[in-house]
């Protein structure tokens, strides 16, 4: 029996992944999505809460003219309006016993600066449909094969091309091209022996990545009416760093009032294993939650912990401008944090990326770049 030849094998089903998937299953169904985890969507879900359906973590979207070329393309994907309207407010920060508008780090900015500082942003793009949603609908664009828990150990070379993977040590799958859409340090064990240099490879290996640390939280009566980003710290400097979060609006939950809230802090991948470090961090975020609002924690309903590992950190990873790896033609780099824009408005952009360096134009809305001027003036 002839093995069967992809046309396309796109690795991880997060936003990127999905968002390419999507995009080629406009062309052709002889695609093959491949995803460790047991259901597609990566970080992106829904979350069951107490005051109704969330994100899986703080979920943003600053304006700016990248975030709108990124809404775009996610709206002619999914042929549907995501974005509702342009708002602005200040994020606050709490100081000497008052709430502030955020001006800055100043001259102590954390080692992890470009990744809180997305969640700063005066401008937002508010939503008509949640990231938890655009994975769910990306999956029911795509026509071709989908295969969880499939873990790709390692990629095999002809000449300069991919020609296959293989998948949980064992299974061999083929493709005439590859999108790797997985975390960026894991191309240090996957790629090719010949594929990029000793140097290359290490600094891929040892290069600081990030992980995103984010705490939900469901409080039994409504703390506040803002609905500002919080950037808070404390007053004293220390290793763990700032963290941001936001209030959702309260909700009636069978006569009860209820509240929730998300919020987000980072630490370096390596430690992410270690539940002292996240312990800590954890610890900081509620802290500095009850010094802003002493009577927050009072009566929590739940506490959410999510981790999620290496969310953030590009690896120095050297690539053509095309977006492939300079010595194998046919292995595309989705990986959004190899994209210089962070989070949401990254992955969406690394995905358009690669859907044009592939050849494809996606059709944009008619009537989005209306809206966008409509809502910005």
């Amino acid at each position: 029996m002839a093995q069967h030849i992809y046309d396309y094998a796109i690795i991880g089903s997060g936003l990127t992944g999905l968002s390419i998937a999507a995009a080629l299953s406009r062309e052709t169904s002889n695609i093959v999505l491949l995803e460790g985890a047991d259901v597609a969507g990566g970080v992106n879900k829904q979350i069951n809460f107490p005051t109704g359906s969330i994100n899986n973590g703080l979920r943003f979207v600053p304006d700016s003219v990248l975030s709108e070329k990124a809404m775009r393309f996610l709206e002619s994907l999914l042929e549907t309006k995501v974005v509702a309207d342009v708002s602005e407010e200040a994020p606050i920060t709490y100081d000497s016993g008052n709430f502030k508008t955020f001006l800055g780090f100043g001259e102590n900015p954390p080692a992890f600066y470009e990744e809180l500082n997305y969640f700063t942003s005066s401008k937002k793009l508010d939503l008509a449909v949640e990231p938890y949603q655009w994975t769910q609908m990306l999956l029911q664009k795509f026509t071709g094969d989908f295969m969880p828990r499939s873990y790709v150990t390692k990629f095999h070379q002809e000449n300069d091309k991919v020609t296959s993977i293989t998948i949980n040590g064992s299974k061999t799958l083929h493709a005439h091209n590859f999108i790797f859409a997985g975390t960026v340090k894991d191309l240090a064990i996957l790629l090719p022996e010949d594929a990029v240099s000793v140097r290359a490879r290490s600094k891929l290996a040892k290069n600081n990545y990030w992980t995103a640390l984010c705490l939900d939280l469901c409080h039994g009566k409504a703390v506040t009416e803002s609905t500002a980003m919080h950037v808070l710290n404390g007053t004293t400097q220390d290793e763990i760093g700032p963290c941001a979060g936001r209030f959702l609006p309260a909700v009636e939950v069978e006569g009860q009032t209820l509240q929730a809230s998300q919020w987000i802090t980072f630490i370096e991948s390596e430690v992410t294993d270690d539940s002292e470090s996240v312990g800590l961090a954890l610890k900081k975020i509620k802290r500095q939650v009850k010094r802003a609002y002493p009577e927050a924690l009072d009566d929590l309903k739940l506490e959410r912990i999510f981790v999620s590992p290496i969310i953030a950190g590009n690896g120095d990873l050297k690539l053509s401008a095309n977006m492939t790896i300079p010595s194998l033609e046919n292995l595309w780099i989705a990986s959004a944090t190899v994209n210089e824009q962070k989070n949401l408005v990254g992955s969406l952009l690394q995905a358009e990326m690669i859907v044009a360096s592939l050849g494809f134009k996606v059709q944009e809305v008619e009537h989005l770049e209306t809206d966008f001027q409509e809502a910005s003036m």
